[in-house]
Protein backbone atom coordinates (compact mmCIF):
# COMPACT_ATOMS: atom_id res chain seq x y z
CA UNK A 1 0.00 0.00 0.00
CA UNK A 2 1.34 3.03 -1.25
CA UNK A 3 1.43 6.61 1.66
CA UNK A 4 -0.70 8.33 -0.92
CA UNK A 5 -3.46 5.57 -0.77
CA UNK A 6 -3.04 4.90 3.33
CA UNK A 7 -3.55 8.96 3.18
CA UNK A 8 -6.46 8.80 1.27
CA UNK A 9 -8.10 5.83 3.53
CA UNK A 10 -7.45 7.66 6.84
CA UNK A 11 -9.14 10.77 5.61
CA UNK A 12 -11.95 8.66 4.42
CA UNK A 13 -11.95 7.38 7.56
CA UNK A 14 -11.87 10.69 9.46
CA UNK A 15 -14.96 12.20 6.67
CA UNK A 16 -16.93 9.35 7.76
CA UNK A 17 -16.28 9.58 11.18
CA UNK A 18 -17.15 13.66 11.58
CA UNK A 19 -19.98 12.92 9.47
CA UNK A 20 -21.72 10.32 11.82
CA UNK A 21 -21.02 13.02 14.42
CA UNK A 22 -22.94 15.58 12.42
CA UNK A 23 -26.18 13.48 12.09
CA UNK A 24 -25.46 13.05 15.88
CA UNK A 25 -25.44 16.01 16.80
CA UNK A 26 -28.36 17.53 14.33
CA UNK A 27 -30.62 14.57 16.02
CA UNK A 28 -29.56 15.85 19.38
CA UNK A 29 -30.46 19.26 18.85
CA UNK A 30 -33.11 18.93 16.32
CA UNK A 31 -34.86 16.91 19.49
CA UNK A 32 -33.87 19.39 22.55
CA UNK A 33 -34.07 22.44 21.41
CA UNK A 34 -34.30 23.34 25.18
CA UNK A 35 -30.33 22.78 24.76
CA UNK A 36 -29.82 25.70 23.10
CA UNK A 37 -32.34 27.87 25.38
CA UNK A 38 -30.33 26.76 28.38
CA UNK A 39 -26.82 27.34 27.06
CA UNK A 40 -27.61 30.66 25.46
CA UNK A 41 -29.95 31.75 28.53
CA UNK A 42 -26.27 31.18 30.92
CA UNK A 43 -24.66 34.57 29.33
CA UNK A 44 -28.42 36.37 29.43
CA UNK A 45 -28.11 39.21 32.41
CA UNK A 46 -32.37 39.21 32.01
CA UNK A 47 -32.17 42.28 29.47
CA UNK A 48 -29.38 41.67 27.46
CA UNK A 49 -25.72 39.83 26.69
CA UNK A 50 -23.49 42.16 28.58
CA UNK A 51 -20.19 40.27 26.93
CA UNK A 52 -21.91 41.23 23.85
CA UNK A 53 -19.70 44.72 24.78
CA UNK A 54 -16.90 43.50 26.44
CA UNK A 55 -13.72 44.93 23.99
CA UNK A 56 -11.80 42.37 24.11
CA UNK A 57 -13.98 39.90 22.52
CA UNK A 58 -15.07 42.18 19.88
CA UNK A 59 -10.92 42.52 19.30
CA UNK A 60 -10.84 38.71 19.44
CA UNK A 61 -13.54 38.41 16.58
CA UNK A 62 -12.18 41.22 13.67
CA UNK A 63 -9.01 38.31 14.19
CA UNK A 64 -11.65 36.01 12.52
CA UNK A 65 -11.73 38.66 9.71
CA UNK A 66 -7.64 39.02 8.98
CA UNK A 67 -7.63 35.49 9.80
CA UNK A 68 -9.87 34.28 6.76
CA UNK A 69 -8.40 36.98 4.69
CA UNK A 70 -4.86 35.54 5.12
CA UNK A 71 -5.65 31.77 4.35
CA UNK A 72 -7.64 32.84 1.17
CA UNK A 73 -4.61 35.48 0.06
CA UNK A 74 -1.71 32.79 0.71
CA UNK A 75 -3.89 29.90 -1.14
CA UNK A 76 -4.54 32.27 -4.11
CA UNK A 77 -0.91 33.16 -4.31
CA UNK A 78 0.09 29.32 -4.25
CA UNK A 79 -2.24 28.65 -7.15
CA UNK A 80 -1.17 31.17 -9.13
CA UNK A 81 2.99 31.06 -8.89
CA UNK A 82 4.26 27.63 -9.73
CA UNK A 83 7.42 28.93 -8.07
CA UNK A 84 5.71 30.34 -5.17
CA UNK A 85 4.80 26.53 -5.00
CA UNK A 86 8.20 24.75 -5.47
CA UNK A 87 9.66 27.22 -2.62
CA UNK A 88 7.22 26.26 0.07
CA UNK A 89 6.96 22.82 -0.72
CA UNK A 90 3.15 22.44 -1.29
CA UNK A 91 1.61 21.12 -5.11
CA UNK A 92 -1.05 22.17 -6.44
CA UNK A 93 -3.80 20.24 -5.20
CA UNK A 94 -3.02 21.02 -1.40
CA UNK A 95 -3.07 24.88 -2.22
CA UNK A 96 -6.86 24.49 -3.48
CA UNK A 97 -7.70 23.48 -0.30
CA UNK A 98 -8.14 26.48 1.52
CA UNK A 99 -9.72 28.11 -1.66
CA UNK A 100 -12.74 25.52 -1.29
CA UNK A 101 -13.28 25.71 2.08
CA UNK A 102 -13.93 29.16 2.24
CA UNK A 103 -15.83 29.21 -1.16
CA UNK A 104 -18.07 26.33 -0.93
CA UNK A 105 -18.10 25.71 2.86
CA UNK A 106 -18.29 29.22 4.18
CA UNK A 107 -19.41 30.94 1.35
CA UNK A 108 -22.26 28.70 -0.53
CA UNK A 109 -23.12 26.43 2.27
CA UNK A 110 -23.74 27.95 5.24
CA UNK A 111 -24.09 31.84 4.14
CA UNK A 112 -25.61 31.74 0.99
CA UNK A 113 -27.68 28.50 1.36
CA UNK A 114 -28.33 27.57 5.26
CA UNK A 115 -28.31 30.73 6.50
CA UNK A 116 -30.99 32.33 4.04
CA UNK A 117 -32.98 28.70 3.87
CA UNK A 118 -34.32 28.04 7.38
CA UNK A 119 -34.88 31.38 9.01
CA UNK A 120 -34.13 30.28 12.93
CA UNK A 121 -34.07 33.72 14.82
CA UNK A 122 -30.79 34.52 16.58
CA UNK A 123 -31.10 34.32 20.47
CA UNK A 124 -31.06 37.93 21.23
CA UNK A 125 -34.33 38.18 19.11
CA UNK A 126 -35.81 35.16 20.87
CA UNK A 127 -38.67 35.54 23.02
CA UNK A 128 -37.17 34.87 26.79
CA UNK A 129 -33.71 36.11 25.39
CA UNK A 130 -34.13 39.60 24.91
CA UNK A 131 -36.34 39.23 21.85
CA UNK A 132 -40.35 38.44 20.57
CA UNK A 133 -39.34 35.89 17.72
CA UNK A 134 -40.18 32.41 18.52
CA UNK A 135 -37.75 29.38 19.31
CA UNK A 136 -37.23 27.01 16.72
CA UNK A 137 -34.59 23.91 16.70
CA UNK A 138 -32.04 23.40 14.47
CA UNK A 139 -32.94 21.95 10.93
CA UNK A 140 -36.44 23.66 11.74
CA UNK A 141 -37.83 25.91 8.80
CA UNK A 142 -39.25 29.02 10.39
CA UNK A 143 -40.19 32.21 9.24
CA UNK A 144 -38.97 33.87 12.30
CA UNK A 145 -36.23 35.88 9.94
CA UNK A 146 -36.02 36.72 6.39
CA UNK A 147 -32.09 37.09 5.49
CA UNK A 148 -28.98 36.40 7.31
CA UNK A 149 -30.05 34.51 10.54
CA UNK A 150 -29.20 32.28 13.43
CA UNK A 151 -28.90 28.72 11.33
CA UNK A 152 -25.65 28.40 10.94
CA UNK A 153 -22.80 30.29 12.44
CA UNK A 154 -21.44 32.02 9.49
CA UNK A 155 -18.18 33.46 11.54
CA UNK A 156 -18.07 29.88 13.30
CA UNK A 157 -17.69 28.22 9.99
CA UNK A 158 -14.93 31.05 9.04
CA UNK A 159 -12.96 30.29 12.29
CA UNK A 160 -13.12 26.62 11.00
CA UNK A 161 -12.24 26.91 7.84
CA UNK A 162 -8.89 28.66 9.04
CA UNK A 163 -7.49 25.54 9.67
CA UNK A 164 -7.51 24.90 6.16
CA UNK A 165 -4.14 26.61 6.39
CA UNK A 166 -2.25 23.50 7.84
CA UNK A 167 -2.63 22.07 4.18
CA UNK A 168 -0.29 25.37 3.09
CA UNK A 169 2.44 23.60 5.57
CA UNK A 170 4.71 20.92 4.20
CA UNK A 171 3.56 17.74 4.39
CA UNK A 172 7.34 16.91 5.95
CA UNK A 173 7.05 19.22 8.92
CA UNK A 174 5.14 17.26 11.23
CA UNK A 175 6.16 19.19 14.08
CA UNK A 176 5.16 22.58 12.60
CA UNK A 177 1.92 21.42 11.25
CA UNK A 178 1.06 19.88 14.75
CA UNK A 179 1.85 22.92 16.73
CA UNK A 180 -0.21 25.17 13.59
CA UNK A 181 -2.94 22.45 14.15
CA UNK A 182 -3.18 22.68 18.12
CA UNK A 183 -3.34 26.80 17.90
CA UNK A 184 -5.58 27.22 14.90
CA UNK A 185 -7.66 24.73 16.60
CA UNK A 186 -7.60 26.61 20.12
CA UNK A 187 -8.85 29.96 18.04
CA UNK A 188 -11.22 28.40 16.24
CA UNK A 189 -12.94 27.29 18.86
CA UNK A 190 -12.52 30.25 20.98
CA UNK A 191 -13.75 32.61 17.62
CA UNK A 192 -16.77 30.17 17.42
CA UNK A 193 -18.18 30.16 21.25
CA UNK A 194 -17.65 34.11 21.00
CA UNK A 195 -21.04 34.10 19.08
CA UNK A 196 -22.51 32.60 22.05
CA UNK A 197 -21.64 35.11 24.34
CA UNK A 198 -22.74 37.59 22.13
CA UNK A 199 -26.15 36.10 21.90
CA UNK A 200 -25.97 35.98 18.28
CA UNK A 201 -26.02 32.11 17.73
CA UNK A 202 -27.06 29.22 19.52
CA UNK A 203 -24.79 26.05 20.69
CA UNK A 204 -25.95 24.36 17.70
CA UNK A 205 -25.50 26.69 15.06
CA UNK A 206 -21.77 26.73 16.37
CA UNK A 207 -21.30 23.43 16.50
CA UNK A 208 -22.73 22.05 13.32
CA UNK A 209 -21.03 25.01 11.63
CA UNK A 210 -17.61 23.21 12.40
CA UNK A 211 -18.61 20.10 11.67
CA UNK A 212 -19.95 20.83 7.89
CA UNK A 213 -16.79 23.08 7.29
CA UNK A 214 -14.77 19.81 8.58
CA UNK A 215 -16.47 17.61 6.39
CA UNK A 216 -15.97 20.13 3.29
CA UNK A 217 -12.52 20.32 4.10
CA UNK A 218 -11.88 17.15 4.34
CA UNK A 219 -13.74 16.59 0.93
CA UNK A 220 -10.95 18.96 -0.09
CA UNK A 221 -8.53 17.06 0.62
CA UNK A 222 -9.56 14.37 -0.98
CA UNK A 223 -10.47 16.02 -4.16
CA UNK A 224 -6.82 17.23 -3.64
CA UNK A 225 -5.51 14.01 -3.56
CA UNK A 226 -7.15 12.82 -6.70
CA UNK A 227 -6.25 15.77 -8.94
CA UNK A 228 -2.29 14.98 -8.23
CA UNK A 229 -3.47 11.24 -8.42
CA UNK A 230 -4.54 11.42 -12.08
CA UNK A 231 -2.01 14.16 -13.36
CA UNK A 232 0.80 11.74 -12.17
CA UNK A 233 -0.96 8.56 -14.00
CA UNK A 234 -1.21 10.81 -17.57
CA UNK A 235 2.73 11.53 -17.07
CA UNK A 236 3.58 8.25 -16.38
CA UNK A 237 0.98 6.64 -19.03
CA UNK A 238 2.67 9.35 -21.92
CA UNK A 239 5.94 7.32 -22.12
CA UNK A 240 4.43 3.74 -21.86
CA UNK A 241 1.51 4.61 -24.98
CA UNK A 242 4.01 6.93 -27.43
CA UNK A 243 6.75 3.45 -26.77
CA UNK A 244 3.64 1.36 -27.87
CA UNK A 245 3.18 3.42 -31.18
CA UNK A 246 6.74 3.59 -31.97
CA UNK A 247 6.75 -0.27 -31.25
CA UNK A 248 3.54 -0.84 -33.71
CA UNK A 249 4.80 1.34 -36.38
CA UNK A 250 8.31 -0.04 -36.15
CA UNK A 251 6.03 -3.49 -36.96
CA UNK A 252 3.74 -2.05 -39.37
CA UNK A 253 7.28 -1.11 -41.35
CA UNK A 254 8.44 -4.74 -41.15
CA UNK A 255 5.64 -6.39 -42.22
CA UNK A 256 5.49 -4.19 -45.55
Amino acid sequence: MTRSTSRNKQTGFHLSLVFMMTVVASAVFYLNPSIDMAVSRHFFDGEQFPLRHNGWLQTLRQANFWAGSLAISASIALVLSRRLRNAVGVNLGRSLVPLITYGVGVGVIVNMFLKDTFGRARPRDTFGLGGDQPLSAAWELSEACASNCSFTSGEAAGAMAMLSLIYLIPAGHRITRRVAQLLLGTLAVSLSFNRILFGAHYLSDVILSMLIITIVMLCAELLACQIRWKRFSLRRTRPRLAGRINATRIAFIRTR
